[in-house]
């Protein structure tokens, strides 16, 4: 449980930061969620090489930055609409496919024979095998489809109704289809995996609220 508490705290971290972000550049609030989207993205993909033990299930370290790219993702789904926030997700199923590109090109490349050791320990770390690629890509586009669908859908309910039952499903999806696809089916893990990002969905809140003050005009999400 120790894990757990320290992932609510880091993620306390990272929304403060994010928050900070947007007050210091509250006429550019779309681009810093744009900006935040992408990075959080990126950073997830590689911080999840590592699992941790979370007390209450096994998940990526990437979890707890993953948790607050889906944040990101609502935020703008909320505050600009379906259209902004897809475009963002098919930019961000491009960027995630070079990103893997480019880390697979980098561990083909031929190392200096006294970096050899240390380069091999660096491409498993940074090179994911194709399954994992695709997996990953795949889980990614279906999640993020369904989670802004959901949360644009009823415009009219409580605006934390709508992003908390959106995460809830999507991160079913997301689990349940990239350890299936990368690993074989695995109830145990995959239960244990949406527990963690289960607990995780209450300080999408920090984010949504926050984001929501420097918002000069809200706009009805478009159906």
């Amino acid at each position: 449980m120790l894990a757990l508490l320290m992932a609510w705290l880091f993620g306390l971290v990272l929304y403060s930061a994010y928050l900070f972000l947007l007050r210091l550049w509250r006429e550019r609030v779309e681009t810093v969620l744009v900006g935040l989207f992408f990075g959080t993205l990126t950073a997830a993909q590689f911080i999840a090489n590592k699992l941790v033990d979370y007390g209450v299930g096994v998940a990526p370290a990437g979890t707890v930055i993953f948790m607050t790219n889906v944040a990101v993702l609502d935020a703008m789904a909320v505050f600009y609409g379906r259209q902004f926030a897809m475009r963002a997700v098919r930019l961000g199923f491009f960027f995630q496919a070079a990103v893997a590109f480019a880390a697979w090109s980098a561990s083909q490349l031929p190392p200096p024979a006294w970096f050899a050791e240390r380069a091999a320990l660096v491409d498993s770390v940074i090179a994911p095998s194709a399954r994992i690629a695709i997996a990953s890509l795949t889980a990614y586009l279906v999640s993020s489809t369904i989670d802004v669908y959901i949360v644009t859908r009823w415009p009219r309910l409580h605006i934390l109704a709508r992003v908390y039952s959106s995460s809830l499903v999507a991160q079913v999806v997301d689990t349940a289809l990239f350890i299936t696809m990368a690993f074989g089916p695995s109830a145990d893990i995959i239960l244990g995996q949406i527990i963690v990002k289960w607990l995780q969905i209450p300080l999408e809140a920090l984010l949504v609220y926050g984001a929501r003050r420097y918002v000069g005009a809200i706009r009805a999400p478009t159906a």
